[in-house]
């Protein structure tokens, strides 16, 4: 059972449209209660405490933590539903993680062992990887700010998170004692290199049932962060050698976030650490006494105590791809950027994460998502010429499920998203019908008809739960809570067929590619006359990626106004992020990799090859080329 304190003379009884059942925890800015909706869905309403009504300053604090939280883009967050001003009290509504946090969890049941520990890891370095792609370091990153869900771990509280690019001033100096970096005591600035040290002081909690740094008094913790090397004997080897190198006393000794990612995966980058952390800092240097941050004690999204130690396992929501080739033809705007260097082919870029593996060579793959599941990350697809879904691990090129029937048609559109802490692949035919697969079951699940015909699919939200949204031939977008298996809206967004579609949770609207663009926010098509939209993809801060032919465009989605073009090629594009950047890839002869935000090429892989489908997502990227699968990292190398 959820660990409920009743509601008290003077709390709210509703907010937001939630009836509030009880009281979670408390922290520094606010309480933390468990919320229902008219639906039956929950949610976690925090709300800023009544001593802090009158204070302008923490008010905006307050609300920033929403705006920051938002966004980030990928698993092992909680989602952020909303916020606002309830009878002029501030409040943020995000998803509800039914787990304890990870402090409490050790405290009762003693260290993570095994894979239980290589989850952990694992699922909140890729959180951390999420949120430093996002242009955000998160301050306080410790124990009781990761929340073990029945998915697996979630990293919560951006309540002091900060902008990448944002100078700290003197009384922004937060943070919580043993798990602060050296340069955040010694009053420097906060960074991305800040983070990966007090990850590695969480995760050292958790493999020894002890903060590394000591429990005494905080004078003390501070004086050995600064000067003492911790004991990782109890650490099992390789993951003790990550946590050394990330408890270096110099941030810029430390690896990133992304090659901490890809060493866990088994694939180390070529050095010990990466310059991104340079391009990560804070500017300014911060005077001033640290001072013990309380954070929000169990975390905003805490659910109590109901998982076992041995009852969750990392998920992640898997990304939609366009596969094949698709005529159209290339724009002739001046100035876009071409696949290769002056010519010829990007510089290398990327960490393999192993083997070439799926298909036979030769084979076409129609769809294909990327996921994780029990902790690690999964490649899921399908053949154009059968009707089966195989399941992959990259990184030891191993088949780990297949199922055999996936319906009377072959599967067209295919994604991953985690329903009831359970990985469910979810796809469409050429006949309409929505279907789904938990991995691991012997059969398929429940179908329902919602096209006619082909359709395109994105993961979605409907109020609290998961979703898929839908785009028709006929023009209609529908959303499917995958919950209850319920149609629980449908709408004709567009007078053609949809082509394309993507879920932007800035707006918490789908965006919808047609024949002739994408649907607009005022009605009409943003880059009408370029041809059909193979794919788009949201950036999330009110920019959208769309891809048409060979070619990839960046809008703003209020003005609809063109910002920057890419030749994508011929196997489409994908949107990730990773090493503090969001990046665009694309695949035709080879892959090429840019900077979404600067236009800059990266790098690129698989130099000379031909690439006929492309997945991308969680700072991964999945190639087909010959039939075969090749993964990678997408965490920078030099």
């Amino acid at each position: 059972m959820v660990e409920l304190r009743p509601l008290r003379s003077g709390e709210p009884r509703e907010v937001a449209g939630y009836r509030l059942l009880g009281r979670l925890g408390d922290g520094g800015q606010g309480s933390v209660f468990l919320g229902r909706d008219a639906g039956g869905g929950h949610a976690a309403v925090k709300v800023l405490h009544p001593r802090l009504l009158g204070d302008e300053r923490a008010t905006r604090r307050f609300l920033r933590e929403s705006t920051t939280a938002a966004k980030v883009a990928g698993a092992r967050t909680a989602r952020i539903y909303g916020s606002g001003l309830a009878e002029g009290r501030p409040y943020i509504v995000s998803e509800f993680i039914d787990g304890p946090s990870l402090h409490d969890l050790v405290l009762d049941g003693g260290p993570l062992t095994g894979g239980e520990l290589d989850r952990l890891a694992a699922g909140t370095i890729t959180a951390l990887t999420a949120i430093h792609g996002a242009g955000i370091v998160h301050r306080d990153f410790k124990p009781s700010n990761v929340l073990m869900g029945q998915d697996g771990p979630r990293v919560i509280d951006f309540g002091i998170a900060k902008d990448l690019d944002v100078s700290t001033t003197a009384s922004s100096i937060v943070g919580t004692p043993g798990y602060m970096s050296p340069e955040q005591i010694a009053g420097e600035s906060a960074t991305a290199a800040s983070d990966v040290f007090s990850w590695a002081a969480t995760i050292g909690f958790a493999a020894t049932g002890e903060p590394l740094f000591g429990r005494d008094s905080i004078p003390a913790v501070m004086n050995r962060i600064l000067h003492a090397e911790p004991d990782l004997r109890e650490v099992p080897e390789p993951l003790r050698a990550v946590l050394a190198a990330c408890l270096a006393k110099e941030p810029q000794a430390r690896p990133s976030a992304d090659d901490v990612l890809a060493r866990l995966l088994g694939r180390t980058a070529p050095r010990g650490h990466v310059g991104g952390h340079a391009r990560g800092h804070v500017s300014g240097h911060v005077r001033g006494r640290a001072r013990s941050g309380a954070g929000e004690g169990r975390g905003a999204a805490s659910g109590g105590r109901p998982v076992t130690r041995r009852g969750w396992a990392a998920a992640g929501v898997g990304v939609l791809v366009v596969v094949g080739v698709v005529a159209g033809a290339l724009w002739r705007n001046a100035g876009l950027p071409s696949g290769g260097r002056d010519g010829g082919q990007a510089a290398a870029f990327g960490v393999e994460l192993g083997p070439e593996f799926g298909p036979e060579p030769g084979a076409q793959v129609a769809a294909m998502a990327i996921g994780h599941h029990k902790g690690a990350p999964v490649v899921v697809y399908a053949e154009r010429s059968g009707n089966s879904i195989e399941v992959w691990d990259p990184r030891a090129g191993e088949r780990l499920d297949r199922l055999a029937n996936a319906g009377p048609t072959p599967v067209r559109s295919l994604l991953l998203v985690p329903v009831g802490g359970r990985q469910t692949a979810v796809w469409t035919g050429t006949d309409g019908a929505v279907r789904r697969w938990r991995i691991g079951d012997a059969r398929p699940g429940t179908w329902q008809a919602v096209c006619p015909s082909e359709a395109s699919l994105a993961p979605g939200q409907w109020r609290t739960q998961p979703a898929v949204v839908i785009g028709c031939r006929d023009g209609r977008v529908v959303t499917l809570d995958l919950a209850s298996n319920r149609v629980v809206a449908s709408a004709r967004a567009a007078a053609g067929p949809v082509t394309a579609l993507a879920w932007d949770e800035a707006s918490g609207k789908a965006l919808v590619g047609t024949g002739r663009g994408l649907v607009g926010a005022a009605g009409g098509l943003l880059g009408e006359g370029k041809g059909e939209v193979r794919s788009v993809a949201a950036l999330g801060d009110g920019h959208a990626a769309v891809t048409t032919g060979r070619s990839t465009a960046v809008y703003d989605l209020a003005s609809g106004a063109f910002v920057r073009g890419f030749s994508t090629g011929a196997a489409g594009a994908g949107v990730t992020a990773a090493g503090g950047r969001r990046m665009i890839a694309g695949g035709g002869d080879g892959v090429t990799v840019w900077n979404a935000d600067r236009g800059e090429r990266l790098g690129g892989l698989a130099p000379g090859r031909k690439i006929t489908a492309l997945a991308v997502g969680d700072g991964l990227l999945v190639a087909a080329t010959g039939g075969r699968l090749q993964a990678w990292s997408l965490s920078p190398t030099s």
